[in-house]
């Protein structure tokens, strides 16, 4: 069954729930994480565990008050068997109802088989995108009472695969008094627009196809200027990208920000370049700062931007139309000065991020009162390289 946020009731108490949360790695300002801690202050008891000590390029989250609690489980050196005996333990341990497997790639081998132990243990799969997680969980689909997304694009998604379980998606959001307009997004609008990336530097969010849209739209319109925030494992890349670009006069580097508010104050348009993505947070945190969004039309991104209410859907490939869209708010800032107004009006009535921790309190509370699912035959398929867990000694 697909149930989604609208379709649920009002968020109940989770205080007393007590979930298991493996992740791959910690890293600041990831919205797992975010949306644990409000769990935590909800009264849900959560414990996570961890498999990498981080990840390359982006800034790790200590998870302090997880760990002065004890309920934060270093899994770096638990794999293969060892790893499903020591989840056993912790299940025990801390009389887990609900394990939240959120991209761990040891999880898609030793969920499984904890499942099999386990039958009356509830397991969900949060997904965000169709990615490299989503395709291991197509593996093990059978071995899930259910998952959890974001994006109508993404039920769609999981709808497909044979043997899943429950579906429930909720919509996230933005802390609607962090991203406030300020900066050039409350002055009038200026003739030379400032046309900004903000977000993670990796192949599925296309920063070098960003710089290629860029430079093309400069050939055209030689008056506006690019910038680029974020931090992430093709950073250095990147840069060297723009240093070397003949447009580097125009194209700037902006580094990494702590507050992203801070980046969204410094520009009037965002692209996102994606070439897969869910449901991005950087579109709604714009909105919410009063900058509209050109996005590419992927994933989840059709679902967060409207055509002339928040933004517009266009790929990076199409540099003439971005570039018709910069020339036109140029000559027309009044209609651009509208446009602002209802980005934010549109970020006030759909992206409220309190709404969104209803939404996950209500989901973690209706799969611990739904009967587990038993594990179901799972038909072994070719294990990718990437996955296969080696067992060793801890």
């Amino acid at each position: 069954m697909i149930r989604k946020e609208g379709d649920l009731d009002p968020a109940p108490a989770v205080a007393g729930t007590r979930a298991l949360a493996l992740l791959p790695f910690l890293v600041d300002g990831a919205m797992p994480l975010v949306v644990l801690r409000e769990m935590r202050r909800r009264g849900m008891d959560v414990v996570i565990a961890f498999y990498l000590d981080g990840a390359r390029g982006l800034a790790p989250d200590p998870c302090e008050d997880f760990d002065r609690d004890g309920r934060l489980v270093d899994m770096t050196s638990w794999n293969g068997r060892s790893g499903v005996d020591r989840l056993d333990s912790l299940v025990d341990e801390h009389v887990t109802q609900l394990v939240l497997q959120i991209g761990s790639p040891s999880g898609y081998s030793q969920l499984p088989v904890l499942k099999e132990r386990r039958p009356d243990l509830r397991i969900i799969d949060w997904l965000f995108n169709s990615g490299p997680y989503f395709q291991s969980f197509t593996y093990s689909a059978r071995a899930f009472d259910g998952c959890l997304v974001e994006s109508a694009d993404m039920v769609r998604s999981v709808a497909g695969i044979p043997g899943v379980g429950g579906i429930r998606q909720v919509e996230s959001g933005v802390d609607l008094a962090d991203f406030v307009p300020k900066g050039r997004a409350v002055e009038e609008p200026s003739p030379d627009l400032v046309v900004g990336y903000v977000g993670r530097m990796s192949p599925e969010k296309n920063p070098f196809g960003f710089i290629e849209m860029a430079e093309r739209v400069l050939a055209r319109e030689p008056w506006v200027r690019f910038v680029i925030y974020g931090s992430g494992v093709q950073a250095d890349e990147v840069n060297g990208r723009v240093q070397a670009s003949p447009s580097r006069d125009s194209i700037v580097s902006g580094g990494f920000v702590d507050r992203p508010g801070d980046a969204f104050a410094e520009i009037d348009v965002l692209v996102v370049p994606s070439i897969m993505d869910g449901r991005p947070a950087t579109v709604m945190e714009a909105n919410a700062s009063g900058v509209p969004v050109l996005g590419a039309p992927v994933g989840g991104i059709p679902e967060l931007v409207s055509d002339g209410v928040n933004g517009y859907l266009v790929s990076p490939t199409e540099p003439d139309r971005i570039a018709e869209l910069l020339a036109h708010w140029r000559r027309d800032p009044e209609t651009f000065r509208q446009l602002r107004v209802s980005t934010r009006a549109l970020a006030e009535s759909r992206f409220d991020r309190d709404r969104m921790m209803d939404g996950y309190a209500t989901a973690f509370a209706q799969w611990i009162d739904t009967p587990p699912r038993p594990l179901a035959v799972v038909e072994e398929p070719p294990t990718p390289a990437s996955l296969i867990i080696r067992d060793r000694k801890s």
